[in-house]
């Protein structure tokens, strides 16, 4: 029988969010986390592998949040639920790193597939976030805007191939549950869109926003986005999208990188560290205009988060004064 209830379960992948995703996962058959297949999975959730050596296994960018969940997913696989990695994107990307390592070469893939277009997305994504890092030491801060737009818009180009591929794979697996909680991050709405478009209209299909229960009271939104999501969202429906607002974003998002925290915090007084620094870099990072950021950045671009968020502070200071 076809999946039923179905819900869309927009993260970000910190610590802090896994008690609010807990309770919601465990009301759904089957999980599907956002994220390729990797080895020792099945006998981590099965305890026949312990978590540290699963983790030694793969690269997991937020080591804090994955030995966590790790033991969550372990809890709910032995409460009967169903738990699957599918995020067919990373998953052609490792297939391409492993025919590299086995000595293949890229002009033995062959074009039109695609593995094809994996591959050269990748590499100009890849391309691009080197120019913008290249650019972002200089001091011709319109040329540093530029190149957070053009990195932007193909980010967006990525996040939707990454969101249709994986609404097709996903699509294989409604066939075999009633109840599925998807996992994805917090800025893959094009999934969405891919998923009303897929599923018939008599599935129920909810979207779950994990950390709205912090945000609402604070900021009056369901989750927390920087200068440089919007920018990406912007360009994930309006591709060719031009103007002030554009530049503006793009400049803030240059502040917000700076001085917001992007270690993993593990902070057992407050609820939601991350979530908290969040909101006050963007409030920063919004509060500025287009010559303003110019000029802060100008002081920031090679401090690190620590360095930076005090000659913020102190520049501020003297704005005010």
């Amino acid at each position: 029988m076809p999946v039923s209830k179905l819900c869309l379960g927009y993260t970000s992948y910190r610590l802090e969010t896994l008690p609010f995703i807990r309770p919601m996962m465990q009301k759904y058959e089957c999980i599907i986390l956002e994220e390729p297949s990797t080895p020792g999975f099945t006998e981590m959730l099965s305890q026949e592998l312990d978590i540290d050596e699963y983790l030694m296994l793969t690269d997991f960018g937020f080591p804090l949040f994955a030995q966590s969940q790790c033991r969550l997913l372990q809890e709910l696989h032995a409460q009967g639920r169903t738990i699957l990695q599918v995020e067919p994107f990373l998953q052609e990307l490792v297939r391409i790193h492993e025919f590299f390592a086995s000595g293949g070469t890229p002009s033995e893939i062959q074009a039109g597939t695609q593995t094809r277009e994996v591959y050269d997305l990748e590499r100009t994504w890849t391309a691009r976030l080197i120019a913008f890092y290249r650019q972002a030491h200089s001091s011709d801060f319109s040329q540093t805007v530029a190149a957070v737009k053009d990195f932007a818009r193909l980010d967006a180009l990525k996040g939707r191939l990454r969101d249709e591929m994986r609404a097709k794979a996903l699509q294989e697996v409604f066939e075999q549950y009633q109840s599925i909680y998807v996992e994805a991050g917090y800025i893959h709405f094009a999934l969405l869109r891919e998923l009303h478009r897929l599923l018939p209209g008599k599935n129920q299909l909810s979207t779950f926003y994990s950390q709205e229960e912090y945000f609402r009271p604070r900021i009056n939104r369901r989750q927390i986005l920087g200068p440089g999501d919007v920018l990406t969202l912007i360009y994930t429906w309006r591709p060719k999208y031009q103007g002030p607002r554009a530049d503006l974003l793009a400049a803030q998002s240059l502040i917000y990188n700076k001085v917001v925290e992007n270690q993993e915090i593990q902070d057992d007084t407050e609820r939601c560290p991350h979530a908290e620094d969040e909101i006050q870099a963007v409030r920063l990072a919004r509060s500025l205009d287009l010559d303003q950021c110019e000029s802060l950045y100008a002081k920031i671009r090679h401090e690190t988060t620590l360095e930076a968020r005090k000659k913020t502070r102190d520049w501020l200071d003297r704005m005010r004064q």
